[in-house]
Order: C-alpha cells, then structure tokens, then sequence
C-alpha cells in the first residue's frame, strides 16, 4: 500500500489528538509533536523509496520500518486514550483513593517510556534512509485532483462513456441479440467466453439492456466463484417480481426456490449470469429454474471456460471474445483519455507515436486499455509524461499484472488506501457509495479540504477512481453520483496481494485465515466461524480497527470483543448473536457502527460511552436508547424502526447530515437546529406535529433527499422552491394538495397519496424531474393524461397497483423516456399505448 497516504493520515490524526484530547496528552505533548514533525518530513522520501523497495530489499524493509513506528505509536496513544476513558466511564475523575493514584503515575510513567522508544526508533529510521540514499523526490504534495471540468460535466461525459465502452464487438452483439430473440421454443443457454478483462460483462450487460423489454422478466446476476445459491434466489427475485430483500432473508432457500419456479412458469424470460466458473455450478443454478420450458425463454452466461458454456447448452454454439486491433483499441483509448464528442480527433499530434507505443503495452485487451487510458487522462497531455508512463511500464512478463500495479502505484496516494480497501468486500459485490463513503471517514483516509465536508471530498476521490477505470459503476443515482459499484475480479485480486503484504486487512472464509495476523488492522468474515476457531485471532484482537461480518457469515461475536479489541474503529455487523452486543460500549474509539439484525435496544444502554461515533445504521425493537442524543459526533444516524422516549434532545447533535426517525417532539424541538442535514427520513404519525414539521423543514437549506412516511396524511406544506439542493422526495401519506415542488428536483416517489388526476399537470411540469414512482394508492383516478411537451426529462416511469385504466400520452410528452415498469396493472389498457412507450414497457 502507499505508505506515503498512512504516514499523511496518521500524521494528520496525530495533530487531531493533540487538540481534542489535550488535557489527556498534556506531560507528552512537545514529544508528540516531534514525531508528527518527523513523520511529516519523512512522507517527501517515501515516494523515492516505494519506486526502489522492489528492487532494494533494504528499502523494502525501511518502508516497512515506518509503517511499523507508525501502526505502534497509533496503538500506544490509542491504548492510553482508551484507559483515561475508561477510567472516566467508571467515576474515575471523582476518586481519590492512593492506590489509584499510584495507578495514574504508572499508567502516564509508561506512556512516557513508549513514546521515547518511538523516537529512538524514528531516528534510527531516519540514519538508514540517508546511508541508502532515499531522496526528496515529492516535485510537490500531490493534492486531490481537481479537473478543469466541473464535477457535473465530468458526471455527464462519464456517464456516455459507460453507455459505449463497447468498442469492436458489434458483431458478437448482433449475433448475440439474433439468438435471444429467435423464435425457437425451448429455453436457450447463450454464452460468451473469454479472458478476465476482455469485456464479457460489459458486453453482456450492453446486450441486456437492448433486448430485456421484448421479455416478461429479466434480471442480470453476479455469480462469485463460492456463490450463495439463497443469495442468487434473492437477487433474482428483487429483479423479476420486485421482492423485498427483508422479505427473503426470512424464508429458506426451498421456498425462495418454489417462489422463483412459481412466478416464471408460463412466462418468457431474460436470465444473465455474469462470470460462472463451473459445470458444477450450473448445474445448481439449472435446478432453481423452471424444467421444459418452451415459452422462448433464454439464458445468458459470460464464463471464462468453453467447457462451461458447451456444458450448459451443447447445440448452442458460444461466442468468444477477441482481442482488439490497433485501431479498435486506439478508438477505446481515446475515448478513456478524452472523452467527449471528439475524442477520437482530440489527441495532440506529437503525442501519437507515443500513445500508440503505450497502447502496444495492453495487447488488446480491454481491461487493460481502460486501467491505462484512466492513468493517462490524468497525466499532463505532453510528451515528457506519456513518455515516463512508456518507460515505467517496460519489464515483466505478466502484461495485465504489470498494468493494473503501475496503475495503482500511480495512483495519488490519498486514493491508495482506499482503493486497497475495496478488497475488504465479497467478489462480485455492488458496493453502496454512501456506506462506502462513510467507512472511508471512520478509518481516517479522508481529510477536510478547502470549504468540503469530508462526504463530499470522499465522493470526488469516488469519482476519480470511476474515471481511472479502477472500478466500474453499476448504477448511478438521480442526481448524477455514484450510487452502486463493482471492483473487477482481477483489480480485486490485486488489491488482495497488497493488503496480505501489508497487514492492510485479513479474510477469514472455509479455507481459513487469508494473511498473516501478526499486525493486521482489518478482519472481514465471509462465512461461519466455529467458536474454537475465533481464538485464532487472540494475538490480533487487541491491534485491530475494523472488523466486517458479511451476509453469510456467523460469528462468535460476543467472544470476539471480549478478546480486548478495545481500540476499535468499524464493526459491521450482520447474522451475530445478541448478547454480544453488551460489550459494544467498551469499544470507545467506535467511529462506525453497523447492527443489521434487528435487536433490543435495552442491549445497547452502554453506547453512550462511544464519544467519538460518527456513524450509526441499527435496526431496533423496543426504545433506543436516550444516551444516544449525547453522542456530540454523529454524522450519520439511521434507525428506523423503534421508539423514542418522550422529549429526546437533538440540540447537540449539530453535526448530523443523515437523520432517520420516527415521529415524536423531537421536530419541534431541534429539528430545525440541525443546520448540516442532507438527508431526513420520518416514519410515524406526522400529524400530529404539522406545524413544527412545515417550519423545521423550511429551515433545512442543505436538505437534499427527504422521505416522509406516515401512511395516512402528509402534513401540508406550502412550498419547497427554497431549496435548491433537494433532488430526492418519497411520500408516503395522503396529499390534500401538492406543494409547490423544488425546482431541481430529479427523483419523486408517491404512495398512498391519493392524487385528483388534475395533480399531473403539476407533476409534468418539473423541469428536472428523471425519475416517477407512482406507487399503490398514489393516484385516484381511472384515466391520466400527459400533455405534449409534459414531463421533459423524465427517463424512468413506475406505476404500482393503481385503479388506471387509460393512460394517454400526448406526441412530445415523455420525450426522454427510457424505461416503464407496471406492477399489478391489470386494468390498465396498453394497447392504446404509443409504440415508443410499449417498447419499453415492464409488466409484473
């Protein structure tokens, strides 16, 4: 990993600690800042040494000496806070007895002792870097990038590249497409085959997207190589009938089978399994779906063997990926490095012999084309620059290796560590961006830059790692963000090389444990761990930071905190037992807090001892607790699903930008304080604080995503034009009259409202708006009519479980449109439909 990014990060929370916990680290403060002073003249050296240490083993060493000096003087500093506050929780602070005094002293003696030991070895480490001859080579300290474009303009040129990133294989496509539609009866396997990186998925996801209207249901799945065949039942049913994943995480993996068979029979269907990697394995998946199907339903896989795809359909003959020519590679290139309308004019003359030299290095493979393409896009357009980047990638045998690791070591190395982190999550994962983003603050890989909050300096880092083709988004949301991505299998695999190297992070699945734990920070479950084997991870419990529970995964929790991981920063928890979370509030350096199973709040009583939690995700029964409201640093709080006490005081949560709550007389009282909020959500009787609600909101001008949910009336409120920022609505409630709507609004969601057909007029009028769900009960009207020019932008239409019986859509209304979706629209006439709307329509 770049130790350049961890000594900065670890510097800089250094600094941190000497202000916020001054009156604790007052008798060592000059010493701290000697070290933090060292440290930072050390980062100048460590880019000089991360390009030697491959070839010097010294400078290897020496590199991983710093890393050492640091991972100890954060466990020392870490273990002393820890103590002072631990003492507090108990009533420390009012004791006076001598043998707790004497305490004291030889608690702060040995702090004393550490920290100089800390400096002998910081200046040790200093006297080698001068006899191996590391240089300042930093030309500057590398700051986040800033394109000259706007992060807009950047979103919307990004955004058509992912629409054509398919570049040389319009034959495949239309063959592909020729095959999906033909008229043949029997349920067809179609397959793709080809090498890691050279662009199944992309390709299949193309291919997906043209044709799946011509089908009743379709759904696209990623299979990792240990898949879940639950968890494969699951997605597939969220894509064809709309299942709630809370819904199936209760049933057993037969009568989500039962389900998925029940609900395709009869029907033609559209199925892809990207990346499935064994007979073995489609033989498993063949049994959940329907036998003797002859509705012309078909299968599409992408797989990296033949055998596979001959396998699941013999008599259909798959389609092999090939490698790109020189032009067809040079088109992909050239759109990576300057995209727009002109990408393939746009490149300078003197840099095409060069870019041409450079582009010889991917062999045609379109991973490699991609991860290069990103790098260069962010070089200085000269020939000096590309001519490094020509230099750097000579050697080695391994083509794609060499890329993908001179693309991460180019990577500034603020993005380094969080890039490596994304190795963290299961193969094949569509990573959230906002749990994402909020993890990346908890470990401290985000610092505060110019007038950004740390979220949104975390989603340009996203977005740049989007632009250097270092992960590839699944979905973005209305406002043109990231929303959903994945990390391909082989930069996840690399990203794995280098965490192992580095006690970055651990894995423990069937096989065991993945990495050495002598020092490791990180520990991620995948599956059930027995009891006797979480005593493996003694040694390490007391040095680790975070630790992830994925779906899947049981572990002896309670059992696990009780080993001393008391400087803990990040647990994410999912399928634990309850009783271990008593011990979460010894964790107090917590900064991230995941609880997905739904637990009793009583259990938590000790979370107010977490002083420093930023982030909070629970799922309750019972009443939260009230030491949650003294919790001074929280960012993030969402839990749904319990009570509040009578009065809880939010007065001092000034620092919250998500809040999801039920109702109570918190709105009256502090909602309209929380000045930094950008996303609320309220369930519950929302009446009965009508005009509290109305003025609190108007007072929230950061406001971007509001959901009110109470089910039977929506307060009124008279407009929402002052807020420019709010580009997300979800009501769920009965709306007397629709409010003046905000101006940039971009995604509305309606249910239970039960709007007079004269409410569209309104609704077709939002400049903005891309995205309109009009869910059950939202409507009460038999006909609705879209009037030409209506609904300008709109691209994505839902209409649920609604009384229509006529929709008449004006010539020019809905220009935009690209996809709708009826879910329990029987009465509905669609014959009368335009053609370019039934095209594109989704019936379940």
């Amino acid at each position: 990993m770049s130790y350049e990014a961890f000594v900065s990060s670890f510097a800089e929370r250094l600094g941190d600690l000497l202000i916020e916990e001054a009156p604790l680290l007052h008798r060592v403060r000059d010493s701290l800042q000697r070290i933090q002073r060292e440290l930072k003249s050390m980062q100048s050296f460590l880019k000089d040494a991360e390009s030697k240490q491959t070839e010097d083993v010294r400078v290897k060493n020496w590199v991983a000496q710093i890393r050492d000096v640091c991972y100890e003087a954060e466990d020392v500093i870490d273990t002393f806070i820890f103590s002072q506050r631990a003492k507090k929780m108990d009533g420390f602070a009012g004791r006076v007895k001598r043998s707790m005094f004497l305490s004291e002293i030889r608690t702060r003696y040995k702090l004393g002792r550490q920290i100089q030991k800390i400096k002998r070895n910081i200046s040790d480490i200093k006297m080698k870097r001068e006899n191996y001859g590391i240089t300042d080579i930093s030309e500057g300290r590398q700051e986040a990038s800033s394109s000259s474009r706007s992060l807009q303009e950047r979103r919307r040129i990004l955004v058509l590249l992912e629409e054509t990133e398919v570049v040389g294989q319009r034959e495949i496509i239309n063959t592909v497409k020729k095959q999906l539609m033909s008229d043949e009866s029997r349920r067809c396997v179609i397959s793709i085959i080809g090498m890691g990186g050279s662009g199944k998925t992309t390709l299949a996801k193309k291919v997906y997207h043209e044709v799946k209207h011509d089908f009743d249901c379709y759904a696209f799945v990623y299979l990792s190589e240990q898949f879940v065949i639950k968890d494969v039942l699951m997605r597939i049913l969220i894509c064809v009938m709309g299942l709630f994943r809370e819904e199936g995480e209760k049933l057993e993996e037969e009568e989500l089978g039962n389900m998925l068979r029940d609900h395709l029979r009869e029907k033609r269907y559209l199925l892809v399994i990207d990346d499935i990697w064994s007979t073995q394995a489609w033989e498993r998946l063949k049994r959940i779906l329907p036998a003797d199907d002859m509705n012309k339903s078909r299968v599409m896989l992408t797989t990296r063997s033949k055998d596979v795809a001959l396998h699941a359909d013999p008599s259909s003959h798959p389609h092999e990926m090939r490698l790109l020519n020189d032009d067809e590679g040079w088109e992909l290139f050239m759109k990576k490095i300057f995209p727009g309308p002109n990408s393939l004019t746009a490149c300078p003359i003197e840099l095409v012999e060069t870019g041409r030299m450079i582009l010889a290095k991917c062999g045609g493979l379109p991973l490699a084309i991609l991860v290069l393409g990103g790098l260069l896009s962010r070089k200085d357009k000269t020939d000096r620059a590309w001519s490094k980047v020509f230099r750097d990638l000579s050697g080695s045998s391994d083509r794609l290796w060499r890329i993908l690791a001179f693309s991460y070591w180019d990577l500034p190395y603020y993005l380094k560590p969080c890039f490596l982190y994304l190795g963290l999550f299961p193969e094949e994962s569509e990573i959230g961006s906002r749990r994402l983003i909020r993890l990346w603050i908890a470990e401290g890989f985000i610092e505060q830059r110019d007038n950004q909050i740390m979220e949104d300096v975390a989603e340009d880092f996203l977005e740049e790692l989007v632009d250097r083709s270092m992960i590839q988004v699944a979905s973005r949301k209305s406002n043109g963000s990231v929303g959903k991505f994945c990390v391909h299998n082989l930069l996840r695999d690399f990203s794995l090389s280098e965490a192992r190297q580095n006690n970055f992070f651990a894995i423990h699945n069937d096989n065991g444990i993945c990495s050495s734990l002598t020092s490791v920070r990180r520990l991620a479950f995948y599956d059930r761990v027995a009891e006797y084997k979480i005593s493996e991870y003694k040694t390490t419990a007391v040095r680790l930071r975070s630790i992830f529970c994925f779906p899947g995964s049981e572990v002896p929790m309670s059992k696990l905190l009780k080993m001393g991981v008391k400087l803990l920063r990040v647990l994410v928890t999912e399928g634990v037992e309850e009783e271990s979370f008593k011990e979460v509030g010894a964790c107090v350096h917590l900064r991230y807090l995941e609880l997905a199973r739904t637990i009793d709040g009583s259990l938590l009583s000790s979370i107010g001892n977490l002083s420093v939690l930023q982030s909070l995700k629970l799922s309750f029964r019972g009443t939260l607790p009230n030491e949650i409201w003294n919790l001074e640093q929280l960012r993030h709080l969402s839990c749904y699903g319990f009570r509040t006490d009578e009065h809880p005081k939010l007065k001092k949560l000034r620092n919250l930008q998500t809040l999801k709550l039920s109702a109570g007389s918190w709105i009256g009282d502090g909602l309209g304080k929380l000045s930094n909020l950008r996303k609320l959500g309220i369930r519950g009787n929302l009446s009965s604080h009508r005009m509290a609600l109305s003025h609190s909101i108007d007072k929230l001008s950061n406001l971007q995503s509001l959901k009110l949910h109470d089910g039977h009336s929506i307060p009124p409120f008279e407009s929402f034009s002052l807020h420019l920022g709010l580009y997300k609505m979800h009501l769920d409630g009965r709306i007397q009259r629709l409010p003046i709507l905000p101006p940039n609004l971009t995604e509305l969601t309606l249910q239970n409202s039960l709007l007079r057909p004269d409410a569209i007029s309104t609704l077709e009028k939002l400049p903005c708006l891309e995205i309109l769900r009009l869910l059950h009960k939202s409507y009460d009207g038999k006909r609705m009519i879209c009037s030409q020019g209506g609904f300008p932008c709109l691209e994505f239409l839902t209409l649920s479980e609604l009384p229509l019986e006529c929709l008449n859509v004006k010539e020019g209304a809905m220009r935009s449109l690209k996809t709708v979706e009826l879910f329990g629209m029987s009465k509905l006439e669609t014959k009368t439909l335009p053609e370019r709307v039934r095209s594109i329509l989704k019936q379940i």
